[in-house]
């Protein structure tokens, strides 16, 4: 219909203006800011509650990924965890869990991209852009159970404080990760905002990221690359993707990959 279309477009224009928002204009405080006006915007009143936690903040917490990669910015990172329960109980259960990347600029950090690698490096959001423009179509189209949204925004970049080849994270979870390339800090803050969405107990997890060339080296640039444990919750993904002619292909993910 007329109005699922104007909808689509109104969700996609969002999306399409902040991956192509300068840096210096959009950072992550202000990444988090749109992204809870877009939802508030289309949610019924009352529906939505949304918390940042920002700079050390974060490490109170125990955000220990997200805080390490956004400490080399003069801007701090933010996490933003947007709650949409139109249901009006407060303990309906979450029936998903969105997890967005939010590397509003990506340097590379200390390993540092070459100029040509870095120039579409504002870009480094869209994951984030994409699952809230999402759930902004999913509410205009009457979605009626409990989403989270949960958006890890920091730029990484290279001052006095930045993360450092050799340093070992450890996460509330127990897990350690010691850091061997900063450039791959997309997987340190999702670990984080995954952490989250799984404690949330959403049978459902769906996160977006521009995570890794490879997968653009693996499927070209007109695929998305998809990876997923659980194989019927794929194949339901691929069947959405023909159907919105956004083309998905699956790359091997198994429990032994760990």
């Amino acid at each position: 219909t007329v109005a699922q279309l104007v909808a689509l477009q109104q969700c996609f224009a969002w999306a399409k203006k902040q991956t192509n928002q300068t840096p210096e204009d959009l950072s992550p405080a202000t990444l988090a800011a749109e992204a809870i006006s877009l939802i508030e915007a289309v949610a019924p009143r009352g529906s939505v509650t949304a918390r940042t936690i920002v700079g050390d903040e974060l490490l109170a917490e125990g955000w220990i990924g997200l805080h390490a990669v956004g400490r080399g910015s003069d801007r701090p990172p933010v996490m933003l965890v947007l709650d949409y329960n139109p249901t009006g109980q407060d303990d309906a259960k979450v029936a998903a869990a969105l997890v967005g990347k939010g590397i509003t600029f990506d340097s590379g950090g200390y390993s540092i991209k070459a100029s040509e690698g870095m120039l579409t490096m504002k870009c480094d959001m869209g994951g984030a852009a994409t699952v809230t423009a999402a759930l902004a179509l999913a509410i205009l189209q009457g979605l009626a159970v409990r989403v989270q949204l949960i958006l890890c925004c920091a730029e990484n970049l290279i001052n006095g404080r930045a993360y450092k080849l050799g340093d070992i994270l450890t996460y509330k979870n127990g897990v350690s990760v010691e850091v061997v390339n900063t450039d791959a800090e997309g997987r340190l803050v999702l670990a984080d905002g995954l952490q989250y969405a799984a404690a949330t107990g959403a049978p459902l997890v769906i996160d977006a990221a521009t995570l890794t060339g490879a997968a653009m080296m693996a499927v070209g640039s007109e695929y998305n690359a998809l990876f997923a444990l659980d194989k019927d919750l794929q194949n339901r993904v691929l069947a959405y993707a023909a159907q919105v002619q956004e083309p998905a292909w699956p790359l091997p993910l198994e429990r032994w990959h760990q």
